[in-house]
C-alpha cells in the first residue's frame, strides 16, 4: 500500500516491478503462478495489476478480486 500522499508518483510500480524480480529467484522454490486481490473498485490497482500481466479469475478473496500472474 502506498500513502495517498506519495500516489502516482511511481512507487507502486516500482515495488510490484522488485517483487517480481524477487519472485522469480524462486525463494520458496518452483511456482507455477503469483496471486495477488484487491477491492473492486480500485480501478487504479486493477490498471496497474494487469499492466504487469495479471489477470482477473473471476475468483474472491473475501470482498476482493483475485488475480494471477503465469510466471
Amino acid at each position: 500500500m502506498i500513502d495517498k500522499q506519495y500516489q502516482g508518483k511511481g512507487y507502486g510500480r516500482e515495488a510490484i516491478k522488485l517483487a517480481l524480480i524477487f519472485i522469480s529467484t524462486k525463494p520458496c522454490g518452483e511456482a507455477e503462478y503469483c496471486w495477488l486481490s484487491y477491492e473492486p473498485e480500485n480501478k487504479v490497482a486493477a490498471s496497474l495489476y494487469s499492466s504487469f500481466g495479471f489477470v482477473e479469475t473471476g475468483e474472491m478473496d473475501g470482498e476482493e478480486v483475485i488475480a494471477v500472474l503465469k510466471l
